[in-house]
């Protein structure tokens, strides 16, 4: 495993929560296929993760995003999110799947670092903070 949820990663939004667990469950999963050492060519597999794991990401930024309308999220707020939500497909999507063919234990190696540590650090930082708004609303 190589990110876990934590309690702390709760954003206090069920949906919301739900929905990371599901992420940080694709991104176990290709860990997983990463730590054979059987020589068998797992590019098919990774790449259906990967594409899977994307996509996710795309219905879940967009369900925030939903909820920051419907909340009148501020909008300083909204831009950072919305911002890193883009950044992060941007970066996704120049991850190459030539160099996954060429060399998957180093790629899916860079793959990982990359989503477990961006995902860590929005759902601790970025999401937290709608969280902490969401809470304060159902709390008034």
């Amino acid at each position: 495993m190589i990110i876990k949820w934590k309690p702390e990663f709760s954003c206090y939004d069920r949906t919301i929560d739900e929905q990371h667990k599901k992420m940080i469950d694709m991104i176990n999963e290709m860990y997983e296929l990463s730590l054979y050492d059987d020589h068998i060519d797992r590019y098919d597999s990774i790449v259906e993760i990967f594409s899977s794991l994307t996509d996710y990401a795309i219905y879940h930024f967009g369900h925030e995003e939903k909820l920051f309308k419907e909340h009148d999220y501020d909008s300083f707020n909204t831009k950072v999110q919305i911002h890193e939500h883009k950044s992060f497909i941007n970066k996704v999507a120049t991850m190459s799947l030539y160099d996954l063919d060429e060399n998957q234990n180093k790629t899916i190696s860079a793959m990982l670092n990359f989503l477990s540590q961006w995902l860590e650090h929005h759902i601790l930082v970025i999401d937290k903070r709608f969280g902490e708004f969401l809470k304060e609303k159902y709390e008034k």
